[in-house]
């Protein structure tokens, strides 16, 4: 089996820099770090015109990785080494005997547990970047319990509960610090070593806790009527560079596509992903009945809006795609406990936090007969625990009933099965074709329709979006002169575009 090729990092050189001054001294000293402590992490100073910077080194294995600048008038002004491969700081000080270590938030939070006495590492991006996971993977499968200190805010725990489901529940513990924000703080409160290891003492397991207060919940209610910038929103369902704002991708959902064959379903599904990576996704695709191969030139039409890419820009998008999007590369009929188990590793190893199951007739669930509602019932039951579990969503491609009209677009009622599919699903959309040849560009009616039927979790409850087609892209959109859009641009694409 071929081996995926890892990403390549640049290793940075020596950090233009010098030992600390008083400058760095004093900064470091404010934060309650002793002269040992700053030696130890090799704390170095650099000045740029008028502007100190503290620089973090960030060593593994006896070498350099990546290192950070902190500007200490403002810590808005912080960089790190470009294209240096993203890793956890302060490996060099763990001993290799160790079997427990903690992991904050922060390089001055990670240097402040050294000092007490608690072996302790730093992301090197704050919570919501887990990219160092990747590359640290390896290193911290010996640590039977791992203490995750990060910052006691909204951010922090929702970055703990991520790392934590990446990395093992069962061996993740939270840490907080009184009701100081982090470590340091809770230093410079005037806690005492003992404090500290009292702290990870009563830390906390990720034990179930179903019986809640709403109030609990309340931030986040507060949320979905005035969300925040910092909130966001989850990736949309989107066609070229138009979001669809009225369907959003929620984590720990099942969203079920159907529609007669040949209609475009899993084309459409196809191009729907590719929306989803450009937005900061990783997704995992099984489609039975399709060569990766197949699967991958229709893939790359769709990318760059060309019916036959060169021989370069293939290239291009194979690079592009490495780290984006993976296979379950089985041709043939999978097993739904076997779909689930590599779904977990590639959450687990790769973030990946969308899985694509083209489609349910090609696993082993029974579609008809004695025990068929029993065998969808249990499937989708277990898809649907899996997706809430490990906060990913999972697309379940579903037939509708043989012998239907297709000159009809099908409803939620007509999908293959019992109806327990539809019920147990979050959100459920059908893809209809109107049956025309799609050469007459000019043409202002519609090639297709993509219909929501059900969305559990938003206010959108029903929905009937029309589709126009681009033949030689293969791309779905919402615009009368089907233009395609280049997902992946590049400068010498093809000398036949797709118009």
């Amino acid at each position: 089996m071929p081996q995926r090729v890892a990403p390549v990092y640049k290793r940075p050189g020596r950090p233009q820099c010098t030992r600390p001054t008083t400058i760095i001294g004093e900064w470091l000293s404010d934060s309650g770090l002793t002269e040992a402590t700053i030696d130890a992490f090799k704390i170095c100073e650099q000045v740029r015109g008028d502007v100190t910077y503290a620089v973090f080194p960030y060593l593994r294995d006896g070498e350099l990785i990546n290192a950070k600048y902190r500007n200490i008038a403002s810590k808005a002004d912080m960089r790190q080494e470009a294209g240096a491969e993203p890793c956890l700081f302060g490996w060099h000080l763990i001993d290799p005997r160790q079997r427990s270590v903690a992991i904050t938030e922060g390089e001055i939070d990670a240097m402040t547990l050294h000092q007490v006495g608690i072996p302790a590492l730093s992301v090197n991006a704050g919570a919501g970047n887990h990219q160092w996971l990747d590359n640290d993977w390896s290193k911290l499968e010996r640590f039977s319990t791992i203490y995750l200190c990060f910052d006691n805010d909204e951010a922090g725990r929702k970055g703990v509960k991520e790392v934590a489901n990446r990395l093992g529940l069962e061996r993740c513990r939270v840490v907080t610090f009184g009701a100081s924000k982090d470590a340091n703080e809770y230093l410079l409160g005037g806690a005492s070593p003992a404090d500290f290891r009292c702290c990870l003492s009563e830390s906390k397991t990720f034990d179930p806790d179903e019986l809640r207060s709403i109030s609990d919940f309340w931030p986040a209610v507060k949320a979905l009527f005035y969300p925040s910038q910092e909130d966001g929103h989850h990736p949309f369902l989107r066609f070229g560079d138009e979001s669809q704002v009225w369907f959003e991708f929620r984590p720990g959902e099942v969203t079920v596509w159907s529609g007669y064959n040949g209609h475009g379903k899993s084309l459409l599904l196809n191009q729907v992903q590719i929306g989803l990576i450009l937005q900061g996704e990783r997704s995992c695709v099984f489609s039975g009945e399709m060569t990766p191969a197949r699967q991958g030139k229709r893939l790359a039409k769709q990318l760059g809006a060309v019916d036959r890419p060169s021989i370069a820009y293939l290239n291009h998008m194979e690079q592009w795609l490495r780290e984006r999007m993976w296979l379950f590369a089985l041709v043939g009929t999978a097993s739904i406990d076997r779909l689930i188990s590599v779904f977990t590793y590639a959450y687990k190893r790769y973030g990946i936090r969308h899985c694509v199951i083209d489609s349910l007739m090609m696993t082993d669930v029974q579609s008809d007969g004695p025990g068929a509602i029993t065998a969808q019932k249990e499937a989708m039951r277990k898809l649907a625990n899996w997706a809430r579990a490990n906060d990913t969503h999972v697309h379940l491609v579903a037939h509708p009933r043989k012998g239907q009209d297709e000159k009809r677009m099908p409803g939620k009622q007509d999908i293959s099965g019992s109806g327990v599919i539809t019920d147990a699903a979050d959100n459920v959309f059908t893809v209809w074709s109107a049956g025309k040849d799609g050469e007459d560009a000019s043409d202002e009616e519609p090639d297709a329709f993509l219909e929501l039927h059900k969305q559990r979790n938003g206010d959108t409850q029903h929905r009937r979006l029309a589709l126009y087609f681009n033949r030689e892209a293969q791309q779905f959109g919402t615009s009368r002169m089907r233009r395609p859009h280049v997902y992946l641009p590049y400068s010498t694409a093809s000398s036949e575009p797709a118009v």
